[in-house]
């Protein structure tokens, strides 16, 4: 089981590095606090950092099922 907690974090650690690139690589949409009164457009979303959105939303998904798995399995 050692082993399988030793993986299983070297797996976490590179999700971590690729989640944080993905953030780091999306581009800012510039409302700061402007968004906060509801007024945002749909058609701004999407576009062509769809990809890279749907990327950083199944790293963020994978990171959270790894953080639960390294908490379960013994050391």
């Amino acid at each position: 089981m050692v082993a399988l907690f030793w993986i299983t974090f070297i797996v976490f650690v590179v999700v971590c590095a690729l989640l944080v690139g993905s953030v780091l690589l999306q581009e800012p949409k510039q409302s700061g606090l402007g968004g906060l009164d509801g007024s945002s457009d749909f058609s701004t979303m999407g576009g062509v950092s769809g990809g890279l959105q749907r990327a950083t939303i199944v790293l963020g998904v994978v990171w959270g099922l790894l953080a639960i798995a390294l908490n379960v399995i013994p050391r």
